[in-house]
């Protein structure tokens, strides 16, 4: 493989220099705050985008390119059934959205972009659809780029020939849908690699929060796209590029999820809970995509679940707690999540609040029937030994992870899988000897 084929976080010199980045004198230099123009909320918010887009766009430019994945396209022809009968929009749907978003499928769209030249995409769909969508826009405007090389502050002018870019989440988890990064599988990589591509530009102009597009999730699915906001919302949030901003909305995003994600998981038609779960992912996205990173949760998780292919919620779950043990050591933090658990810290030591906060966090995933542990998943079993032999592969991916950057604690190979051998049980002892080490 080239250099071109590598991430620039994967290279030593630019990851000092990225860390040195998120310092509080850097980010009183460059912190912009990043977020949809509109965000629609309510059961007419379909309809307020179909409105807003025939308003915007004129008679020859009224082409929709839907991307959404083959089990929900009933949605996206909802969204074109809608499109056509308000506003008289025509549309087209694309459907090969794969998890992981392989790049080679990318191009599959950007091809029928160039033939449709659609002016508007319209994302329906979980966070892979949503990063589809964002990174098919990439490619059909700027069809010469290196994704590899795109860090925030990057710009390269979209906007050109797609002028509007939206979202309509069908989970209450990635947060895809109010944030500028989007995960691309490399496959032109041998082994094919997955990336971060962050990029101001690619944030969705406008956002339809609508229950029906959640309410047929099942229980499952509901608690471990549920525990990805949660780990967004609590990992970012002990992070050295919080900012007044971002706390408000990590914080209050944890308190929601707390209170309404075991009755969606309990009830699927209850909308109040549907609703609020909508709203609680949306306020974690932006929480943490402008701390600038998602916590080393992500790190470990997305290596974790891209080796031994378990879903991205529940990995990262499995790491919340060792992630905000590991960084506690360096940070108080913890004190304001220990609050909203309802532990007092009056008369306690840092480290009896911190048990006390782990051992809330596990009594939660226990109650919305969420693994606490490596060895407590049950539709994946992995033992301690395929985990050794994996342990390279397993350490390489999580230190080279964007995420890992921005770790309030600084975050080596050996500390790394200290961390996986904890996950492995995730006893309380355990975890709160990554804070002691």
């Amino acid at each position: 493989m080239s250099k071109r084929d590598f991430a620039w976080y994967e290279d030593p010199d630019l990851k000092n220099l990225y860390i040195k980045s998120a310092s509080n004198a850097m980010r009183g230099y460059h912190a912009p705050i990043v977020h949809p123009k509109i965000t629609f909320t309510g059961t007419n918010s379909l309809t307020d985008l179909t409105i807003l887009l025939g308003a915007y766009l004129t008679e020859d430019e009224k082409r929709v390119l839907i991307v959404v994945d083959k089990d929900l396209r009933k949605f996206g022809e909802k969204v074109a059934k809608k499109l056509k009968e308000l506003r008289n929009i025509d549309s087209r749907i694309f459907d090969n959205v794969i998890p992981e978003v392989p790049l080679n499928t990318v191009r599959e769209a950007v091809a029928i972009c160039e033939e449709y030249d659609p002016k508007v995409i319209i994302a329906v769909g979980g966070g892979s659809t949503m990063d589809m969508a964002k990174v098919i826009m990439i490619y059909y405007e700027k069809p010469e780029v290196n994704v590899n090389t795109m860090m925030a502050p990057s710009y390269l002018g979209l906007r050109k020939k797609i002028f509007l870019l939206c979202a309509i989440p069908t989970t209450s988890g990635t947060g895809a849908e109010a944030s500028f990064n989007a995960m691309v599988t490399n496959t032109d990589r041998d082994p094919p690699k997955k990336v971060a591509v962050p990029l101001y530009e690619i944030c969705p102009d406008y956002v339809v929060l609508h229950s029906d597009f959640t309410k047929s999730m099942p229980p499952y699915l509901t608690m471990g796209t549920g525990m990805d906001a949660l780990a967004h919302a609590m990992g970012a949030y002990v992070l050295q590029g919080s900012t007044v901003y971002t706390d408000i909305h990590n914080l209050k995003a944890t308190e929601m999820i707390l209170e309404w994600l075991p009755r969606a998981i309990k009830r699927g038609n209850d909308l109040e809970a549907r609703e609020q779960m909508l709203m609680a992912a949306f306020i974690a996205g932006v929480g943490f995509i402008n701390t600038n990173a998602a916590g080393i949760e992500h790190s470990l998780g997305h290596s974790f679940g891209g080796i031994f292919h378990v879903h991205h919620g529940i990995s990262v779950g499995i790491f919340l707690a060792a992630s905000i043990a590991y960084q506690s050591k360096v940070t108080d933090r913890f004190y304001d999540l220990a609050k909203i658990f309802r532990i007092e810290k009056e008369g306690k030591h840092r480290d009896q609040v911190l048990r006390k906060l782990l051992e809330a966090l596990q009594d939660f995933m226990k109650k919305i029937n969420a693994p606490i542990s490596i060895k407590a998943l049950e539709k994946t079993q992995i033992s301690k030994d395929d985990m050794e032999a994996k342990k390279e592969e397993l350490i390489n991916y999580a230190f080279n992870d964007t995420c890992t950057l921005f770790s309030t604690r600084k975050l080596d190979p050996p500390q790394i899988w200290k961390i996986f051998e904890t996950a492995y049980e995730n006893k309380i002892d355990d975890l709160m000897e990554l804070y002691y080490m």
